[in-house]
């Protein structure tokens, strides 16, 4: 009764929800106070010619070191919308990508480089498809919970290209000729350079007479492609049919059930598609090594991904979230990872950092009352 006569006194007017503000846009707040507050700290630390972080250079190679991780977490945000978790990804990067090498190799050595390279593109971004799609039909069809599938099959594909590698590397033996202009390491590792009138410094002439020669900023291809993703990402869940039924069944599965949603098909759909952010993945990691570390690539992918899909605001409970925050989120990461690096934090402390991002991204999220 004091809800109401509140709401009659206040005709109009809402009371105002901190916790969903912060939920919706909290993530945003988080960056730019971040960002601030590390630009502040290397003032205060650092001389004027040793700061770095405020450079744009910076700033892309921020945004190019954490795209990897970026187009997972893509694909992570649609399973933990879903309700679900997927802790396989980064295991699926590292047997997609040992795939697609070895693949290349064996293409290249009877048919060239060019269509070892078209092969080895193919087999690497099938390849997580398929493993996404494994995972999906054992959770949808299997009716085992996500995170008891996901982990067993984390350990079975990460125990393939392990055997598969015999614990080792799987390097690339294509060789290129003068002629060929375009390398498979262009893939991951290619890019290009942006107009000097959008950042960098021209060519200037210092008072001894010597000239300063101009400095371009450099745009990775990772970058283009993260962002390609996103955008994907956010039509598929944000103007689909699709994806109103990923939100319906992660807010409410019995209801969407009697609404007639295809559960089963939906499921499947999405860990589909998270295995072939994962695919993408390992073919921009493998080019841009030109190998493939069946012991640490893709290792702790899942924690980066989860955190940033948690941090930009995803519910972990499933039915809200959004492509954007989760970019937010992998920008987040990679600031206080650049920070931490600038401070020369020991790699140890890392992931206590991230851990506390997580807990405290988790307390402002909504909960249930019975919680």
């Amino acid at each position: 009764m004091c809800t109401i006569g509140a709401m009659a006194s206040h005709p109009g007017r809402a009371a105002f929800n901190w916790r969903v503000f912060l939920e919706k846009y909290g993530a945003i707040f988080a960056l730019i106070g971040l960002f601030v507050g590390t630009a502040v700290l290397e003032h205060l630390r650092f001389p004027a010619d040793e700061r770095a972080f405020l450079k744009p250079q910076n700033l892309l190679n921020i945004v190019s070191q954490w795209s990897f991780v970026g187009i997972v977490a893509v694909g992570m945000t649609f399973v933990i919308i879903l309700d679900g978790i997927d802790l396989s990804v980064g295991s699926v990067v590292a047997l997609a990508a040992g795939a697609g090498m070895y693949t290349m190799n064996a293409v290249a050595a009877d048919h060239g480089s060019a269509w070892g390279i078209l092969a080895g593109v193919g087999v690497c971004v099938a390849g997580g498809t398929v493993l996404g799609l494994i995972n999906g039909l054992v959770i949808a069809k299997g009716r085992i919970a996500p995170f008891v599938a996901t982990l067993g099959t984390m350990a079975i594909f990460r125990a393939l290209v392990l055997a598969w590698a015999q614990g080792g590397e799987i390097r690339s033996s294509v060789s290129y000729t003068a002629a060929e202009s375009f390398k498979f390491t262009s893939i991951g590792g290619g890019s290009f350079k942006l107009p000097t009138w959008l950042g960098g410094s021209p060519a200037t002439t210092i008072p001894d007479g010597s000239e300063v020669s101009a400095v371009q900023l450099v745009l990775r291809y990772p970058v283009l492609v993260f962002a390609g993703v996103a955008i994907l990402g956010h039509l598929l869940l944000s103007k689909t049919a699709f994806g109103l039924s990923v939100y319906s069944i992660g807010d409410n599965r019995r209801a969407a059930r009697y609404a007639g949603v295809k559960i089963a098909t939906v499921t499947t759909l999405v860990y589909t598609i998270a295995g072939l952010c994962c695919g993408v993945s390992a073919l921009l990691n493998s080019s841009r090594l030109n190998s493939v570390s069946s012991s640490s690539l893709g290792l702790f992918y899942e924690l980066d991904a989860i955190a940033a899909v948690v941090i930009g605001g995803t519910r972990l409970q499933g039915g809200a979230g959004r492509i954007l925050g989760t970019v937010v989120g992998v920008l987040i990461l990679g600031v206080v990872s650049n920070m931490l690096n600038m401070l020369q934090v020991s790699n140890f402390y890392h992931g206590l950092v991230k851990g506390i991002i997580i807990i405290a991204a988790v307390l402002v999220q909504p909960r249930n009352s019975e919680a």
